[in-house]
């Protein structure tokens, strides 16, 4: 049969898709041959429709249903998308495709490209306005269908997570697979070898000022390989990008956001993340140097100045305790100051103080604290208080105290006893009730006491562990580091300043002062990761458990300058 092609313009330009199994080619009246003469026929017979077709334009496939991956489909479908046609052409919808997704796809397609679909067995023709409603349709149960999915697989990332499993799309450099202990998903655990090459690149990028390119060249002069389970392009080699991820990547800091954002893809409030803990290659301490580095590097100018001290100041002569602020002086220099003000009636002056003895003696502490840990511990901690004798007087208090109080328990059933056996009356076995509830009471209280105290001896023993932890990793270079950098270690280690003045007698008009200042040091344990990250998906000591040992303060050892 010779193919019509007249009236080009005015005519709609139809291909036509042809597709049998292998057994099908076989049967009669499913071979390729038999579709292709129905199809044709089609075309010709249907004068209304105003169809035309070329031989080139006809596409064929030896294929399941099942397989997408067809040749012939594959050429008709970037025609599609390139819009040569008006039209596709089969005998049967299932010619197109079995899969009801696969389906949805190609209907998606040709309606993006403005391309019609005729079935000839069932009678379909999305042509027109009742075509193109049923296009729609289809299209929305293709839509439907992906967002089913993507909820799905959300929810699926959700609960992985919530497991402590590692949903990332790669492992990263340092770490490796393993199977979560539950059987289902998995986690990460860390190459030793590759930790250490790790926190060297941490080391060279934060003490030795070390660009990502600086980093990437000495890696590979040193011959360091890409770990095989850092699966990326370009992984042969150490990059630029490499580093970079590397450097602002907080997994290694013993932190992975697995879900940041919801199942529309806005970004999620990060207290609505889902993290998994992850094993730390590096201290909570690098990681926030090595931030602060990143930002001053992106910054082009520093504007304002970095006052060490900022916030932790206060003025403890006067009974509200003010605080001081950094501020230029006018004569040059810069200082903390209170400001004047009156209260009660009365004046009080301005209290200002140079800056630099006071910062110094406070960066002095901090650098002793991680050069000789040992000498620090000494000197600031009252390590004597819960020394291994007081342990274990306490342990031995607590046991002797729990006994009584299970034998208090004992004598209160006994009164209740003889209340029902009428040994007691109401009056008799009421008082003594009370009085062995007194003593129980008592008991609980100290109970509760040597509990806290025990809280405390652990804590501190694990703050001393950290501090000797962070000690290792930052021995020297102390002195290179920036105001911020300087900045960050105090607010870990320095938890207030309390200046305090008293009036000098001088017999001159004007009033000279003796300045005291006390520094006290707290220590987070969880700022060091001699101790597990906590991650959101695991639970650890809350902030209201450290208030109640510690009060709204936690304060370790104090110190004067005069």
């Amino acid at each position: 049969m010779e193919i019509q092609s007249q009236d080009m313009a005015r005519k709609r330009r139809v291909a036509i898709y042809i597709r049998v199994s292998t057994q099908e080619q076989k049967m009669d009246g499913y071979g390729l041959e038999s579709q292709r003469k129905r199809l044709l026929e089609y075309v010709e017979q249907n004068k209304a429709l105003n169809l035309e077709t070329k031989q080139e334009w006809i596409f064929e496939d030896v294929h399941t249903g099942s397989e997408v991956e067809r040749a012939g489909l594959q050429k008709l479908l970037k025609a599609v998308d390139e819009k040569k046609f008006d039209a596709v052409l089969v005998w049967k919808i299932d010619r197109l495709s079995r899969s009801l997704k696969h389906l949805l796809e190609v209907f998606e397609r040709m309606q993006k490209a403005g391309c019609s679909f005729i079935s000839l067995q069932e009678n379909i023709n999305f042509n027109g306005a009742i075509g193109n409603l049923i296009f729609q349709i289809f299209g929305a149960i293709a839509q439907f269908e992906r967002e089913l999915i993507k909820s799905r697989t959300r929810s699926g990332i959700v609960a992985s997570a919530e497991m402590g499993n590692y949903t990332g799309t790669r492992i990263p450099y340092g770490y490796k697979p393993i199977k979560n202990p539950s059987g289902k998903g998995t986690q990460l655990e860390i190459i030793p070898k590759e930790r250490e090459r790790v926190q060297k690149i941490f080391h060279w990028y934060v003490y030795e000022d070390m660009g990502y390119g600086q980093i990437a060249t000495r890696l590979n002069d040193m011959g360091v390989p890409q770990s095989a389970y850092y699966k990326r392009k370009g992984a042969g080699k150490w990059t630029v990008h490499h580093i970079e991820d590397m450097i602002q990547n907080s997994l290694y800091r013993g932190e992975f956001a697995a879900v940041t954002k919801d199942e529309e893809g806005n970004a999620l409030p990060e207290e609505e993340w889902t993290i998994v803990a992850i094993p730390p290659c590096i201290t909570e301490m690098t990681w926030n140097l090595a931030q602060e580095k990143r930002t001053t590097r992106k910054a082009k100018t520093a504007t304002d100045h970095t006052y060490l001290l900022s916030g932790k100041i206060y003025d403890v002569s006067l009974p509200h305790h003010p605080k001081f602020s950094g501020k230029p002086r006018m004569k040059g220099g810069r200082s903390y100051r209170r400001k004047q003000f009156e209260k009660d009636g009365k004046q009080y002056p301005v209290f200002e103080v140079p800056t630099e003895p006071l910062e110094e003696a406070a960066w002095g502490r901090v650098k002793l604290a991680l050069k000789n840990p040992e000498v620090f511990i000494r000197e600031y901690f009252n390590y004597e208080r819960y020394g291994k004798s007081r342990l274990e007087d306490m342990d031995e208090e607590l046991l002797k105290l729990r006994e009584k109080k299970a034998n208090l328990e004992l004598k209160m059933e006994r009164i209740e006893e003889g209340y029902d056996n009428g040994v007691y009356g109401a009056e008799r076995a009421s008082e003594k009730t009370a009085a062995v509830q007194q003593e129980v009471d008592r008991i609980e209280g100290r109970i509760e006491d040597i509990g806290k105290e025990l809280l405390v001896a652990g804590l501190q023993e694990q703050e001393i562990e950290g501090l000797r932890s962070a000690a290792k990793t930052v021995k020297y270079n102390l002195d290179k580091l920036g105001r911020k950098q300087k900045k960050i270690l105090i607010d870990l280690f320095i938890d207030r300043v309390e200046l305090d003045r008293t009036p000098r007698e001088t017999g001159g008009k004007r009033t000279k002062w003796d300045i005291t200042v006390q520094y006290y040091f707290r220590f987070v344990p969880e700022k060091f990761a001699s101790l597990p990250k906590k991650g959101r998906t695991t639970k650890g000591l809350t902030k209201e458990d450290i208030e109640d040992v510690f009060g709204k303060k936690k304060r370790s050892g104090g110190q004067y300058w005069t």
